[in-house]
């Protein structure tokens, strides 16, 4: 998901954050990808250098995906780390050149990578956290294919107080390529808005090359305990054989 790189004139810090953090003052713009591929990247660029890869194997059912995270979109690598905290697989990509951070967005349709391809191969659904840009008001975005995760997600962040829209306008997350429809049987996306993200941070970044974790809002621990909460609520799903949950309207 693309997060416009700002001007000089639009307050970019060091920590990531763009006039008032997040860049809430930036709407989202369509840009093709530099690079078609994670391996294109990883040919050009200088792993720990330019962009990092994290990833935690939990032997877990579920994987929490942040494919766009550092200063590619920041904020979204706390978040995924959080929902997966010491219970689910975990992985993430980070962008580590605030400058051009844009250059290592790949999509997600065409994001692979032999480390995510294994937890993928293993786990029976993914949850992939992305940033929308600027949307005007903090809300979040449901998409994927997995419905019954959807639907519980959807009703334990509206339990939560978030605003959720379950029918995408953009950014759907419905293609059968998309990483987080992998698993056996596919998953949600989260697609956060740069105005709800920036609620979720209390200080003034929300992302440290360094790897040291930005300081967090209650908001932040809200959001972290209502995904969570729907990801328990499938667990007797997801751990029942193929085909032998199935209800008719309920999708996954």
């Amino acid at each position: 998901m693309v997060y416009p790189h700002p001007g000089k004139d639009e307050g970019a810090n060091s920590a990531g954050f763009r006039s008032s953090r997040l860049g809430a003052g930036q709407s989202r713009q369509a840009v093709a990808d530099k690079y078609s591929s994670v391996l294109a990247i990883k040919q050009r660029f200088a792993d720990g250098r330019d962009y990092r890869i994290r990833y935690t194997d939990r032997s877990s059912w579920a994987t929490i995906i942040s494919p766009h995270g550092g200063y590619i979109e920041p904020g979204t690598s706390a978040v995924a780390r959080a929902i997966a905290g010491s219970t689910y697989n975990f992985f993430d990509f980070q962008a580590l050149r605030r400058e051009s951070a844009q250059e290592f967005h790949v999509t997600a349709t065409k994001f692979r990578d032999p480390a995510l391809s294994k937890l993928l191969e293993t786990s029976m659904v993914a949850l992939s956290v992305h940033c929308m840009g600027r949307h005007g008001s903090p809300v979040i975005w449901l998409g994927g294919l997995n419905r019954r995760l959807k639907e519980l997600t959807l009703a334990a962040l509206k339990e939560g107080g978030f605003a959720v829209d379950p029918d995408a306008p953009r950014y759907k997350g419905e293609s059968p390529q998309n990483i987080v429809n992998l698993p056996a049987r596919q998953g949600v996306q989260l697609e956060l808005s740069a105005e709800l993200l920036s609620s979720l941070f209390a200080g003034k970044s929300c992302f440290y090359p360094s790897g040291r974790c930005p300081r967090t809002s209650s908001r932040f621990t809200e959001l972290v305990s209502a995904v969570r909460s729907a990801l328990h609520q499938y667990e007797p799903t997801a751990l029942q054989p193929p085909g032998a949950v199935h209800v008719p309207g309920k999708g996954n």
